[in-house]
């Protein structure tokens, strides 16, 4: 025996040590490899999970038979990102007694994995691979699924670095925020103005495929907001995650600002200049300014005073003793910064000093001509020349100085005529989204030039602008989203923003809206099945000039679609299934008067092929239904094996009657036992019967004493005698045609002495009438010829007992 057990030992050793595992043909269809998911609750979009999907199977059931021990192999999780080639070891040693694994986290959800999944022998052996499992990205799941996406962990920490919103391009209006695309299905966007909002300034639904990267708000300039972003990954924004941006200051409004740097008086007596800058503080929006107040004589600039926002008290200047032969201006020149960061200058004021009889410097448009007039104290050997210059390009500064390479065009004057053509300048080559001005400039010794004075030239090419084309982008019942394109720049200009125009047809109602340059141009509240007249136009922004508003595009005819059908929702009449004797379907009608069909046992599987499966609801009902009715079962015996049992047993002893299974005959006083439920048959006896339809015949067997056997025996061989205890396969075969069990009833004669002792439950009389009961109906017969002869004639005197 030892050495036996030494063998085995040695062979369970030999195959944790030296076995090469197996993988079964379909280990791959076994296993579930992708989000971790707590039941219908959540979804783990940064965790993966790999698991058996039988609730009883473990990692060992991926192998075939022989080598699947606890210690016969490990498993190992190897991930790589889409588009990479470097596989990334994120677990090993994991039992095959496991039937799960989900602590591999820290996945994008927004990115494509491919998953490795490696059985590992704990000996030398060979490396067995199933096939790659893809997973990701998590917006790809089914929308119930993505309701209830979720971080297992580390929500915070991956939107902090995936997600930094800044602000750009801060007007005096409006300022926008832009970011990178970040992978969340819903962004609320919050702002603060004194108190936070009740409700989100804006609620976007993002499009993972094209996703929103930057938002425009309109605001009022000069003012200090605060922009919180909620980040949910789930479709449902379930889980927020608060963002918060730092403070930002809108610019002001430049009108408003000029009117505050404009503010001067000039008293023609006295020739002093007042100014008093000290308003300037209630704009909290200026981070710093400057000024200088300058003379300007033919384009000589000469600084005359100068000041900031550290020491801006009122003052004042005196012109009248500034010296001059010609005529000149005075005028105050300002430099500003913004809390957003926005540098910009203006012109605050000027005033004009005069000489007597003398003219001042003048340009101007009158149709197709371009009049000037010329101070008669310019120099009289200078060149004077009229250039073109885009408006906001860089090359003027405080001296008036204006560089030849920063004009569009130059054409030189004749001192002695007042105007030339327009058409002097090629517009066919001016930018469209520009504005430009004239100057009438002096040219220096050092070849640059000084100007004299300005004037604004419209370009010419926005009496031209082409209308943009509106097209439809996606319909629905209750919406209309469109495209357009900007036909005359493709897209150089800078929009400010869309204006979008819907009319039902036949002077229906009108659906307008204003959108940002970053937004969907959608118009939501429409008539399902009507048809809208659409219609558009961009509105651009022209630096130096302002606002630009292209011509309405032609109309666009669109049809909302229809309402969508509700979903259909199948209702089932309840069915009663009645089984009939040769069980066949038979039709029921339901409450409804629906004729049903009821499948018999025999059509039950082909109806279960044409209707499907049962969902696992009820699957789970029937099983606890099942197991309520074994319990019932169970109980219910128990109780009938106490009533029929122990109950007659507790009877027996109280009344001295014998109900024993065996019946016995002894000598003299001794006490002969029946079997009464022989006699009667019990409810479950009949119960099995009517069920089986076959008689549950048993056999009674009578004890007798040696000394009495010749008295009690029937006639015949002792083969004989079995005969008469069991039944013939005469008595089978009738009852197998009949299905009615032939249950005769056994008598025993006993000596009158001990009839008490032999007697069920009744009284004796009832004892009595059963036994003459028995002897009418039974007939003579011989032992050997008649099977229902189971007892031999009364025979008085050879039944006495002694």
């Amino acid at each position: 025996m030892w050495l036996l057990r030494t063998i085995l030992v040695l062979l369970v050793i030999y195959q944790a040590q030296g076995c090469q595992p197996e993988l079964k043909e379909d280990a791959a269809s076994l296993l579930t490899v992708g989000y971790d998911k707590q039941g219908s609750t959540a979804v783990y979009v940064d965790t993966l999970s790999v698991e058996m999907k039988g609730r009883k199977q473990k990692f060992s059931d991926l192998l075939k038979p022989g080598c699947n021990g606890r210690k016969s192999a490990t498993l190992a999780i190897e991930v790589r990102k889409e588009g990479t080639e470097e596989w990334e070891e994120k677990a090993k040693d994991i039992r095959i007694t496991r039937k799960n694994y989900d602590n591999v986290k820290d996945l994008d959800p927004c990115s494509k994995y491919e998953v490795r999944v490696l059985i590992k022998p704990t000996s030398d052996g060979e490396i067995r691979e199933l096939p790659i499992f893809p997973v990701g990205p998590f917006h790809k799941l089914d929308p119930e699924e993505k309701e209830i996406a979720q971080f297992k962990s580390g929500a915070e920490e991956y939107y902090t670095e995936h997600f930094k919103p800044e602000y750009t391009q801060v007007s005096d209006n409006s300022f926008t925020v832009k970011w990178e695309p970040v992978c969340a299905l819903v962004i609320n966007v919050w702002l603060k103005e004194g108190e936070w909002k009740d409700e989100p300034e804006k609620v976007i639904k993002n499009d993972i495929e094209n996703p929103t990267t930057e938002l425009t708000l309109d605001v009022e300039p000069c003012k200090q907001f605060e922009v919180m972003f909620e980040i949910s990954i789930d479709s449902e924004g379930n889980e927020l995650l608060e963002e918060y941006m730092p403070t930002v200051t809108t610019d002001p409004d430049k009108e408003d600002l000029s009117a505050i740097f404009s503010k001067h008086s000039y008293e023609n007596i006295s020739s002093v200049l007042k100014w008093d800058y000290t308003a300037i503080d209630e704009f909290a929006c200026i981070k710093s300014f400057s000024y200088k107040l300058v003379k300007d004589e033919n384009g000589e600039i000469e600084e005359l005073s100068e000041g900031n926002d550290k020491v801006h008290q009122a003052a004042e200047f005196s012109v009248g003793a500034l010296a001059a032969d010609c005529n000149f201006g005075v005028r105050m020149e300002v430099e500003y910064e913004t809390v957003a960061g926005q540098k910009d200058s203006l012109e605050a004021f000027e005033e004009h000093i005069h000489k007597k009889d003398q003219k001042d410097n003048a340009i101007s448009i009158n149709g197709s001509r371009i009049t000037y007039t010329i101070n008669p104290c310019v120099e009289p050997e200078s060149e004077i020349v009229i250039g073109l210059k885009e408006i906001g390009r860089e090359g003027k500064g405080l001296s008036g100085r204006t560089l030849e390479q920063n004009l569009e065009g130059i054409v030189k004057v004749d001192k002695s005529k007042t105007d030339i053509e327009r058409s002097s300048f090629d517009e066919t080559e001016l930018k469209p989204c520009v504005a430009y001005k004239i100057m009438l400039l002096r040219k220096t010794v050092d070849q640059d030039f000084k100007e004299l004075e300005t004037a604004e030239f419209e370009n010419p090419q926005w009496n031209s602008w082409k209308a943009p084309s509106v097209s439809e982008k996606e319909n629905t019942s209750t919406s209309i989203t469109l495209d357009i394109a900007d036909l005359e720049t493709d897209g150089e200009c800078l929009v400010s923003h869309y204006n979008i125009s819907c009319q039902a047809v036949g002077e229906g109602d009108t659906k307008q809206k204003m959108f940002h340059a970053n937004e969907e141009l959608k118009i939501d509240d429409l008539l399902p099945e009507t048809k809208y007249n659409c219609k558009g136009r961009i509105v651009h922004t022209i630096p130096g000039s302002g606002a630009f508003e292209t011509p309405w595009s032609d109309f666009v005819v669109i049809e909302t679609a229809s309402l969508p059908l509700p979903e259909e929702v199948s209702t089932f009449a309840p069915v009663t299934e009645v089984e009939s004797e040769d069980s066949t379907s038979v039709p029921v009608e339901s409450e409804d008067s629906t004729s049903v069909p009821v499948e018999s046992e025999s059509d039950h599987e082909g109806a279960e092929m044409k209707i499907g499966l049962k969902s696992e609801d009820n699957d789970e009902t029937i099983l606890a239904l099942s197991i309520t009715g074994i319990c019932f079962a169970i109980i219910a015996a128990g109780g009938c094996y106490w009533w029929h049992c122990i109950r007659d047993r507790g009877q027996e002893d109280s009344k001295d009657i014998n109900l024993s299974y065996r019946a016995s005959a002894t000598a003299g006083t001794k006490v002969v036992d029946m079997n009464s439920a022989l006699l009667t048959e019990t409810e479950e006896e009949e119960k099995k019967e009517a069920e089986t339809d076959e008689p549950d015949i048993k056999e009674t067997v009578v004890e007798i004493p040696e000394e009495n056997k010749a008295t009690t025996s029937t006639e015949g061989t002792p083969n004989e005698d079995v005969n008469v205890l069991t039944e013939t396969e005469d008595e089978e075969k009738k009852e197998a045609e009949t299905d009615k069990p032939d249950i005769k009833e056994t008598v025993v004669e006993i000596p009158e002495e001990i009839k008490a002792t032999t007697s069920t439950e009744g009284t004796p009389s009832e004892d009595v009438n059963v036994q003459k009961e028995t002897e009418s109906s039974s007939t003579p017969a011989d032992s050997e010829g008649s099977p229902s002869a189971e007892i031999p004639p009364k025979d008085t005197d050879a039944n006495v007992i002694p």
